[in-house]
């Protein structure tokens, strides 16, 4: 972005829910995904509540209209805990790998997971409360902890035999939360917020939840994309300041590529980035239709 004069891109919270077209005002991608979480977790209370079984179990372990759907972390867990390869865990989670593959592993962080919904809602409280100077911004811990948790929990599994990460699985306790009722652990999940809240932005999702790492290691080898277009970018850096994760989009201002995609693992497929840009110059991508 050197040379270029950089636009503060701002926006309200209701505001980011919708994006100005040729067309007129339209649901933004951030529209999409909150709907697409919502209706996700009343599939899941429906499904227990009134007996409708189309989606079953909770986000750690489900079952879709008879089909085996298992967490690749929890799988890892179990592996390790019980030194067993489970034929039913192996192909539930190998069904879920697959259908990510054909979409884009993290982008179950943010289209599917609850705690990615309230976080970027705790998120917009906290850059607010540092544009009213309650409190400071303070550097971000970097994006490699995670897997330093991950080997971490998983060796714990290896010599206790107990599942220990899942009493701290805010994606496990948030989802029992909605479908099963309250339950204690809930504190620890509104401890996070409150963290994440008055001292450091989107912290568990950026540098510490091993279910997203685990999810993310699909992302350089899965379709679908966030592809950009070098040529009509003014390097505006929008999409920079919306971003959780603004490191992953360094090739598209240091690559002298005309399309690049972002590839890393770390992406979540938001779309925040793209309903920034209002030159177009960020889209998503689907790889395979170039293979038809």
């Amino acid at each position: 972005m050197a040379g270029q004069k950089q636009i503060i891109y701002t926006e309200t919270f209701l505001g980011s829910f919708f994006k100005n077209t040729s067309k007129g005002k339209r649901p933004s991608l951030r529209f999409y995904r909150f709907l697409t979480v919502i209706l996700c977790m009343l599939l899941f209370v429906f499904s227990y509540r009134i007996d409708i079984q189309v989606l079953e179990g909770s986000l750690v372990g489900s079952r879709f209209v008879g089909f085996h759907l298992i967490d690749p972390f929890i799988a890892l867990q179990v592996i390790f805990a019980h030194r067993t390869f489970p034929v039913n865990l192996l192909i539930g989670c190998l069904t879920i790998m697959f259908l990510y593959m054909l979409a884009s592993g993290r982008i179950f962080c943010s289209w599917v997971c609850p705690y990615g919904t309230l976080s970027e809602i705790g998120e917009k409280i906290h850059l607010m409360l540092i544009d009213k100077k309650i409190i400071k911004k303070r550097q971000r811990l970097g994006l490699k902890t995670k897997y330093v948790f991950m080997v971490f929990f998983l060796l714990l599994n290896l010599i206790t035999g107990i599942l220990i990460f899942e009493s701290f699985n805010v994606v496990g306790i948030l989802s029992r939360f909605f479908i099963y009722g309250a339950t204690f652990s809930i504190f620890w999940v509104l401890f996070l917020l409150v963290i994440e809240i008055f001292f450091s932005r989107r912290l568990w999702c950026r540098s510490f939840c091993p279910v997203g790492a685990t999810y993310g290691l699909l992302n350089p080898i899965s379709s679908l994309k966030i592809k950009a277009k070098s040529d009509t970018c003014n390097r505006c850096g929008n999409c920079v300041v919306v971003c959780h994760v603004p490191e992953i989009l360094a090739p598209v201002f240091s690559k002298k590529d005309t399309k690049i995609y972002i590839t890393s693992t770390d992406c979540t497929l938001c779309g925040r980035c793209v309903d920034a840009c209002d030159r177009g110059s960020l889209t998503f991508a689907y790889r395979l239709k170039n293979l038809v």
